[in-house]
């Protein structure tokens, strides 16, 4: 079983990044990230959001400056330097990702299987655990086209907590949602805070209902971050 690292500092310095073709979103951004429990990261006209989230999952790389977790520059790892630092992220980012050949609750078990992180009887009891708290009993053996748009979204959420991370990274978890189940949500995640296997939460999103909750800080994407602008 691979030791996971903690992850204690996140920082950009003299980050930049722009997608093929397009001038940069960020260009040349210092900063540290909040170490407060719950972050909204929020964004003037909806820019640069998901494009951030992305980047603190590792999930996509800047083309200069440095990302830096826990010091060490991101980018210079290997993926085996990576590992023990992402086996410690869990990221939901809208309906991507399910396999629809597979259970609601099969694609749950897949990256704690995958990743060796429990046995098969143990990754059983965590998901059942999971779903039956998030009301999901008679759906979980069903496959994603079988079940509504709330409860595919219902599950890339729940996906990102199902190995115990430190860190969650969740791009508009909320929208989709319903009621009940936000409820569950803001219950699981106190749960998991209360527990000491969650550290710290970044989302975005709309709605502000998330944020009242835990009481989050924000962390505002400036204007002055996108120095240069998209062609008409």
């Amino acid at each position: 079983m691979i030791q996971r690292k903690s992850i204690n500092t996140l920082e950009f310095k003299d980050l930049s990044f722009a997608f093929e073709g397009a001038r940069p979103l960020f260009e040349n951004i210092s900063m540290a990230m909040p170490t407060s429990r719950v972050v909204w990261v929020r964004s003037p006209g909806g820019r640069g959001k998901s494009t951030l989230l992305k980047i603190l999952a590792g999930l996509i790389v800047p083309q200069s400056g440095s990302y830096l977790m826990n010091g060490i520059n991101v980018g210079e790892m290997s993926f085996e330097d990576f590992l023990p630092y992402r086996l410690n992220i869990g990221y939901g980012f809208d309906m991507g990702g399910l396999l629809n050949n597979k259970s609601l609750a099969e694609n749950l078990i897949l990256p704690l299987i995958y990743h060796s992180l429990l046995s098969a009887e143990e990754a059983f009891d965590r998901v059942h655990g999971v779903t039956d708290l998030f009301g999901m009993q008679d759906i979980r053996d069903l496959r994603p086209f079988g079940v509504s748009g709330s409860y595919r979204k219902l599950t890339c959420v729940m996906r990102a907590f199902i190995h115990q991370p430190e860190v969650v990274i969740l791009d508009d978890p909320m929208t989709g949602l319903k009621q009940d189940n936000l409820n569950d949500l803001y219950h699981f995640v106190e749960e998991n805070f209360a527990a000491g296997t969650l550290r710290q939460v970044f989302f975005t999103s709309e709605n502000p209902e998330f944020a009242q909750r835990f009481k989050a800080d924000e962390l505002l994407i400036s204007p002055d971050w996108f120095t240069s602008r998209p062609a008409a």
